[in-house]
Order: C-alpha cells, then structure tokens, then sequence
C-alpha cells in the first residue's frame, strides 16, 4: 500500500507538470507551404558540413555549404518568418553574412565556430516560433530530473544512515554532529561546483560545442558505470567498507576533522555527479528548462520524505525496486547523452556528420534535442553502440546469475 501511494502521488505530479507545458502553435504551412522544421534541420547539417570542411582547411569547401545553407535553405523560410518576426530575418542575414566572410578571409577555426552558434542560436528561436512543444519533450524531461535528483540523493541518504547508525552503534553519538556538519559543507560545495562549471563553460577558450561533447561524454563514462546493478552494488559494499574504515580510524583518535572530512566524502561524491547530469541534462532540455526544475523539486521533495523515513522513523522501504527502475531510465540517458556528445563534435567540425535527411525519418525538435536521435550516421551509430553494449552486457549478467548453482547443503553429522 505504502508503494501504491508512492507511485500515485509521483504520477500526479507528473500529470500536474504536463498540465503546465507551455503550447505553441504549429505553423509548418505557410506560404508555399514550407515545412519550416525540415529547412532548419538541413541548414543545421549543412553547418556541420561546412565546419568540418574548414576544420580540415578546405575553406572554398566550407564556404559553399555555408552559402548553401543560406540561398537553399534560409531563403526558403525568410517569407513567412518576415511576417513572424522581421527583425530576426534581418538578424539571420546578417549572422549568415558574418559566417561566410570569417570562412573567406581564412579567420581562426574558434571565431567560425562562434559564427556558426550564432547561427544555430537563431535557428532555435525559428524553430519555437514554427514547431509545437507538445507534451512528450516535458514529460521527458520532467522524468529523468526527477530520477537524477532521487537516484543520487537516495544513494546519500542510505550512506549517511549507515554512517550514522554505525557512529551510534560503535557509542560515539557525540561524533555524529561533526559527520552532519561534514554533510552540510558537501551540500555547499555542490553548490560551489555547479556555479564553478557554469563559469568555466562559459569562459572556457575552447568552443561551447566541444566542451559541452566532453561533459557529455564523462558523463555517459560515469552513468555507464552506474547503470548495472550488480556493479553498482559491489562498488557501494566497497564504498561503506573504506568509509566505516575511516569512521573507525576517526573514532578511535577522537579526530574531529577525520569525522567532518567522512561526512564531506560520503555525500560529495553524489553531489558531483548530480552536477554533472544535471549539466548535460539542460543541454538536451532546451525549451523544456522549467520541467527540468519541476522535476528537481518534486524529486528532492520526494527525497525529503523517504530521508525522514529511513532517517527518523527507522522505516524499510521498497528501495531495490526504484533503483532497478532508476537502471532503466539512467541507460536511456547515457544513450541520449552519448547522441549530445557526438553531434557537439560534429558542430565543432572534428568528426564527420554524415546526413540522413530524408531517410531516417525527422523526429521533432524539442524531442530530438532531448533523445539525443539526429538524422546522422555518426550520431546513430554512437547511439546504437552504446545500447548494444548495455544488451550484451544486461544478458551475460542474466545468464551468469542463471549458471549459479546453489551450494550443496552440509552433510549431517555421523552420530
């Protein structure tokens, strides 16, 4: 009963933050009919094109699909965008035009790069004016926040109550407030870490594209590692196993330090990579931030409850179904996350984007964004790898647990 009531009250609030999805009309007609969505999308993947031409230094390459880009494809959608918004027209002109000077005067690779965001930069705005948000992308959104922010914190929560009950069982109920105030410098230094990555990706004197393919990618590394159970689970009998180490080399010194530094350890290493889902979860969110927030506080909201119930009311709670549920969600976002960080290459010019347009079919925007699925072949494959990877890996961990035969049972003792 206690899980059916968890379960209901999760799915109205997910019901309550799709009822908040902000609607936009579609407009894909217009005059002539132009599918305004399709002629983004191919404008994006002539940019692609175009930078990793440059980046090789085939400039009059680059130049030609970035002029293409424009009288192709822009020219395209400049009527019925006149008729929306004609000071964002005039604006893509000219960012268009700044593009192709840069790319013939033969500027650094960097300053292209800045150009081309620019250019996809406005591309977002034309796509929010022609193309509906719909529900899918929110609720999309709204899910796996609330699962990151859950997940995460619920793995604290168990190891702070470990740590705790084994301060009280060892007599040291004293030493539990300088472990709790450890635990409050580690919420702080989250906080701190955030901003610190915020800041860094902002300033940073590489492209925004490539750094935000990095995080991606650490972050799929890190989710990978996460994703099975069994691994999962070794690595947190491991885990207690130095920490209980630690409480005890602290306990017997009457280290205060020792015992503030457990607290920090225990939760920080969570709260990190909270950060850095979170990072790259904005990144696929686009147009859909504000569930990414309602997720956030109705996961930490729901954490809230369970930490009191573990904590304080000493409850037992159906925690190995939530996190084989949690394994599912986390391996569809490293396969989101992985699709993030290819396509950030591709917009850097480093890999190749070679174009599906018009044979695998074009999924909406704000749900590409989010599922990480672009119509290019390096983007797909990286996708399909990583998901053949958690196949094979999910049976041979199915079939081993099948192969293991139970221990022959004592045999009884001669009288």
């Amino acid at each position: 009963m206690k899980l059916l009531r968890l379960s209901t009250f999760l799915v109205a609030l997910a019901v309550c933050a799709l009822a908040l999805a902000p609607r936009v009309a579609a407009q894909d007609g217009g005059p002539g009919d132009v599918n305004v969505p399709a002629e983004t999308e191919a404008i994006r993947d002539s940019l692609q094109q175009a930078m990793r031409a440059y980046r090789l230094n085939d400039f009059e390459t680059a130049y030609k699909f970035s002029r293409a880009a424009y009288l192709d494809h822009f020219e395209a959608i400049e009527i019925p965008l006149r008729v929306l918004d004609a000071d964002l027209t005039l604006d893509m002109e000219y960012r268009f035009a700044d593009l192709r000077t840069k790319m013939q005067a033969g500027a650094p690779a960097a300053d292209v790069e800045q150009s081309a965001r620019s250019v996809r930069d406005g591309l977002n705005e034309i796509d929010a004016m022609f193309s509906e948000v719909g529900a899918l992308a929110p609720a999309l959104a709204f899910g796996a926040s609330f699962t990151i922010i859950f997940r995460e914190g619920l793995e604290a929560v168990l190891v702070i109550a470990a740590l705790l009950g084994y301060l009280q069982a060892g007599g040291m109920r004293a030493a539990r407030r300088h472990v709790v105030l450890g635990i409050g410098l580690a919420f702080a230094a989250t906080a701190l870490t955030w901003l610190l990555l915020r800041f860094v990706v902002q300033i940073a004197p590489v492209g925004r594209e490539l750094l935000e393919a990095v995080i991606s990618f650490i972050a799929v590394g890190v989710l990978f590692w996460v994703s099975f159970w069994l691994v999962g689970r070794l690595d947190r009998q491991r885990w207690m196993e130095f920490l209980e180490a630690r409480a005890w080399a602290a306990m017997a010194s009457g280290n205060a330090l020792g015992l503030l530094g457990l607290g920090f350890t225990a939760v920080y290493r969570e709260g990190f990579e909270t950060v850095l889902f979170y990072e790259v979860l904005l990144g696929l969110s686009r147009r859909s931030e504000l569930f990414v927030l309602y997720g956030f506080l109705s996961g930490a909201a729901a954490l809230g409850v369970v930490a009191w119930l573990i904590l304080r009311a000493g409850r037992k709670l159906p925690i190995r179904a939530f996190m084989t549920l949690a394994v599912g969600i986390v391996i569809l976002l490293s396969v989101a996350f992985i699709g993030k960080g290819a396509q950030g290459l591709q917009e850097s010019g480093l890999i190749n984007a070679t174009s599906l347009i018009g044979v695998f079919p074009r999924l909406p925007r704000p749900v590409a964004e989010f599922t990480g699925i672009h119509p290019t072949v390096e983007t797909l494959a990286a996708q399909a790898f990583l998901l053949s990877v958690y196949i094979i890996g999910g049976v041979a961990m199915w079939w081993k647990s099948r192969r293991v035969e139970p221990a022959p049972a004592p045999a009884p003792e001669a009288s």
